[in-house]
Formats: C-alpha cells, sequence, structure tokens
C-alpha cells in the first residue's frame, strides 16, 4: 500500500510540477520574485533628504538638533538634559558613534538592558526613512530593544548620511549590509502615542513619552 501511494504521489508531482516538490518550487518562485521585483511607485520628495527627515520627525512630536562632528555628541545631550531638567545617569548603548564617544567622568553612564525605572536613554540609530521621519533600529546585544520601549526620554544618535529615501530602500541597503537578515527590526516613528481615551493623544503610553534626535554631520 505505501509503495502504490509512493509511486502515486510521485506522479503527481511529476505532472504538476516537474518531479520537483512543490515547496521547493514555490521558494524558488519567491525567491526570484524578490531579486527582480523593483519600486513601480516612489514617494515625491522635492526638498533635502535630511531637512525631509527632520520635518517629518518634528511633525510627530519628536525634537532635533543638527551637529556637526561626535565632539558635539556630549554637549548635545547636555543640552536636552538641562532644557527637560533631567539628571546626568543614562543608560548607552553601543553602535559605531557612541562606541567613540568619551563621556565626562561625573556622569553616571550605564551600559545595559534599559527597565521600566530608566529616565534617559540613549541610542544609536541604523537609518532614518525621509518619506516619514522614522528612525530604524536593529537589536544587538549592545542595543536591545528594551533601549527603544523602556526609559521616558530617547535621546537617538543617527549619521545623517544614513538617511534613505523610502521604507523599499530600507529593506535593500539591510540586505546589502547583511549576510543574514536580522532577526528583529523596529521602526520607531516619534514618541509613543496613544488616542484610546476619549480621542486624546496622550504621549508615553507605551514607550518614551520623548524622542530626541541628534542627527550629526560626521
Amino acid at each position: 500500500m505505501i509503495d502504490a501511494r509512493s509511486s502515486l504521489f510521485t506522479a503527481l508531482r511529476t505532472v504538476l510540477t516537474g518531479g520537483e516538490q512543490r515547496s521547493a518550487l514555490a521558494h524558488r518562485a519567491i525567491e526570484d520574485r524578490v531579486q527582480s521585483i523593483g519600486l513601480s511607485v516612489r514617494p515625491r520628495i522635492t526638498q533635502n533628504l535630511v531637512d525631509q527627515y527632520c520635518n517629518k520627525h518634528i511633525a510627530v512630536h519628536g525634537t532635533v538638533n543638527r551637529i556637526i562632528g561626535l565632539d558635539n555628541i556630549v554637549v548635545a545631550t547636555e543640552e536636552y538634559c538641562s532644557n527637560q531638567q533631567l539628571g546626568k545617569d543614562l543608560v548607552v548603548g553601543g553602535g559605531t558613534i557612541l562606541d567613540k564617544v568619551i563621556w565626562p567622568s561625573e556622569w553616571s553612564i550605564h551600559k545595559r538592558s534599559a527597565s521600566v525605572s530608566d529616565q534617559t536613554v540613549v541610542s544609536e540609530a541604523y537609518a532614518g526613512i525621509a518619506e516619514t521621519g522614522t528612525m530604524v533600529f536593529i537589536p544587538t546585544n549592545e542595543n536591545p530593544a528594551s533601549h527603544i520601549f523602556l526609559g521616558t526620554d530617547h535621546i537617538v544618535v543617527l549619521d545623517s548620511s544614513l538617511i534613505v529615501e523610502c521604507q523599499e530602500d530600507l529593506w535593500r541597503t539591510i540586505k546589502s549590509d547583511y549576510e543574514v537578515f536580522p532577526r528583529a527590526v523596529n521602526l520607531v516613528t516619534g514618541p509613543s502615542k496613544t488616542g484610546d481615551v476619549e480621542q486624546t493623544i496622550e504621549y508615553g503610553a507605551h514607550g518614551p513619552a520623548r524622542v530626541h534626535l541628534v542627527l550629526i554631520d560626521v
């Protein structure tokens, strides 16, 4: 019975797929489609990508400080903390930019995951999307996802040269940078907000109430 059944399915598979299992053909078809597909529609962005990005970020209730050079990161962070009456106790992630920052000795810098009791978290974004003002994060051991979702104030540093035009460009960039696609990609557009209660927007509902972008022209 087993041999007869196997023969039947083999005959059907040969007629339908040329002898290969359907899953293998489907996988190949998907790969071919992913490699060959192009953008049929692109957003119309008439201004400079960095200006567009900043305007979109501000439109979703974020704040921006544009600086030149890595040496000004500490100054920009201190300015924000002073304006918001925050202390100098920071949870700080890693990255090509943040790993080079030398924080003042009198500051309390914690290189760890964030917790619900943390006030200020400093992260480095992987990229930005000009179309929507979105910040892109790829979680790692040095940049855990908790940095994005915990803490009241989220200070994000981003190299302005890493801003792409639209989300479709982001996926191409990631595929180019990573041999194995990351397990998670987090897209964050402005501070956490909700309108569930009487259609009134409240900030800080599911994450940081304030998101401050330090945009660096390296």
